[in-house]
């Protein structure tokens, strides 16, 4: 049996991440954040991924994009463990197969499903793969329909980008209503441009902004104008990192009206606003009731008339926002990256140790 003393040194890690910058995305966020906390911990870290590089190429040589089967199979081999963000087949399969023996562990993001919640033979496929992994979710509500008996580890936000505002610096919080996020039909801006309607019928005009993007922008858009709401929606385009912080920063509220289709698994945006000091309106779906935990009203989703009396009443009542904004210390405390990646130092040892038992 190896040394335990091994287990205190730094470790050699493969990251497995179909998904890497320069795209963007939670599961990008998440690698990135990982990578750079474990690497500050002195932790020699290496990238899989199947993303290219952007067209100026990599300046990190550790970041390997699309590599060869002989790279991928000599990369597990050099690694004392392996992490991988979301089960691939196709990043994973010397593992999968047996052909190499690794101490692995695979965090889930997302259903090993279809968005109907039916699971294809290649569905299957990865959850008998996972046999050979010691398996986490991001979310309860991912662990409770993924794979019941995995471990739950829950995803970091960038604090670098998302916190309060420090004294002179502190922003006046002048604007109310905030979203963020694909601007598709999953995600509900839709709704939340409809209550804004119920609202302006009883008098009631507050302003949202809309950082974010995508194919249902121009007919929102025109909704908007539609419905008398084109003074009160102000289109920011794709915001992020420290420019949505900012953003969010001088906003109240932040609404996330998203559908379940399919449900949210454990989405950033709102424990990156609550971290900046906005208090929540999302839907009840998913794990969204897990980012906002006790920094927000839940409503259900697709419920204009709803989601209406929510904004309304929140607005109105500085009482709650108060009481909602001092439970977020407590709320962002496991979502913290140094508790993240202290959460995966501790498991990356445990599966180690458990592979040399």
């Amino acid at each position: 049996m190896p040394n335990p003393i091994t287990y205190d040194k730094p470790m050699k890690v493969a990251l497995l991440s179909y998904a890497y910058a320069p795209g963007v995305g939670g599961i990008e966020t998440v690698s990135q954040l990982l990578v750079d906390g474990l690497r500050a911990r002195g932790h020699d870290v290496r990238v899989v991924t199947n993303t290219l590089a952007a067209d100026g190429g990599d300046a990190d040589t550790r970041v390997l994009r699309r590599p060869s089967n002989s790279v991928l199979f000599s990369t597990l081999r050099w690694a004392d463990v392996v992490v991988q963000s979301n089960v691939s087949l196709g990043l994973s399969w010397p593992l999968v197969t047996g052909l190499l023996s690794r101490p692995w562990i695979v965090v889930n993001h997302t259903p090993i499903s279809r968005p109907s919640g039916e699971r294809t033979w290649r569905d299957r496929l990865k959850l008998v793969s996972l046999g050979r992994a010691r398996v986490y979710a991001v979310s309860e509500y991912l662990r409770s329909v993924t794979l019941p008996s995995s471990r739950v580890i829950r995803n970091p936000y960038d604090a670098k980008s998302f916190h309060l505002a420090d004294g002179s610096n502190a922003a006046v919080r002048d604007r109310e209503l905030l979203f963020v996020g694909r601007v598709v039909r999953a995600k509900g801006l839709d709704v939340l441009i409809e209550a804004l309607a119920l609202l302006k019928a009883e008098g009631l005009t507050p302003k949202l902004s809309v950082a974010g993007d995508g194919d249902e922008r121009q007919r929102l858009e025109a909704r908007a104008t539609e419905l008398g709401l084109a003074g009160q929606v102000t289109w920011l385009g794709v915001m992020r990192g420290p420019a949505l912080g900012d953003a969010m920063r001088r906003h109240t509220v932040v609404v996330v009206p998203s559908r379940p289709e399919p449900p949210e698994a454990l989405p950033l945006v709102p424990i990156e606003s609550i971290a900046s000091g906005c208090v929540m309106i999302a839907c009840r779906q998913g794990g969204l009731p897990e980012s906002v935990g006790p920094c927000g009203v839940l409503v259900e989703p697709e419920d204009a008339r709803a989601l209406a009396n929510a904004v309304r009443d929140l607005l109105a009542d500085e009482a709650l926002q108060q009481r909602l904004r001092d439970a977020a210390p407590a709320h962002l405390r496991s979502f913290h990256p140094d508790v993240v990646v202290s959460e995966y130092e501790t498991a990356m040892r445990d599966v180690m140790r458990e592979r040399a038992r």
